[in-house]
């Protein structure tokens, strides 16, 4: 029994909502995946975390936590503010460039003021930091991992980038064809 004790008094809660913004199909979704993590020898957990200000989500003792992933929700009147946090051991997985993908593939859910809508946006987060625990520990992904797609979504967030790139060097081209064929007509007409 003080064993038990010992090992589970230093764990954070998976849910900490001071805001009272989660609704029961997010809380489902966080507690059943985070007992599944309680199944494996690594023992992930991701917490989410509700608090009442829009700024300073760093979560506290952030640097002693193993193996944990934080997804802080800021919440100041009806602006939100979504960070992702991870334990050292998780850099990792989630990366600047990870976590801003992640949060920008919700953003349009993030920034809803309808209670339901944020609540998809922040699963679809959620999700996505399992998908990339999933990924870093080698777990089969299951039921509460991103599809394919979604993963796609995240992993070319911005698929118009490549067309207007291309848009860019068609110009680019042009008026370097352009100029060598006004160089050459004035060539032409020196001799």
């Amino acid at each position: 029994m003080l064993i038990f004790l010992t090992q589970s008094a230093f764990v954070q809660p998976n849910i900490d909502d001071q805001s009272k913004i989660l609704n029961r199909e997010t809380k489902e979704l966080i507690q059943a995946k985070n007992n599944r993590y309680l199944q494996t020898r690594e023992k992930p957990q991701i917490v989410v975390m509700t608090v009442n200000r829009a700024d300073n989500l760093t979560p506290k003792k952030l640097n002693s936590y193993k193996r944990t992933c934080f997804i802080v929700v800021g919440q100041k009147g009806k602006k939100h503010n979504v960070q992702i946090f991870s334990s050292k051991d998780l850099h990792g997985a989630f990366t600047a460039d990870s976590r801003m993908n992640i949060l920008r593939a919700a953003s349009d859910d993030l920034r809803s003021s309808n209670k339901q809508t944020f609540n998809k946006g922040l699963r679809f987060v959620f999700r996505a930091c399992a998908t990339r625990i999933d990924q870093q520990y080698q777990y089969t992904l299951d039921k509460y991992d991103l599809t394919n797609e979604e993963q796609n979504k995240i992993s070319h967030p911005n698929r118009i980038a490549l067309p207007v790139a291309m848009g860019i060097v068609v110009i680019v081209l042009a008026l370097a064809y352009l100029f060598k064929t006004v160089r050459a007509e004035q060539r032409i007409s020196k001799d």
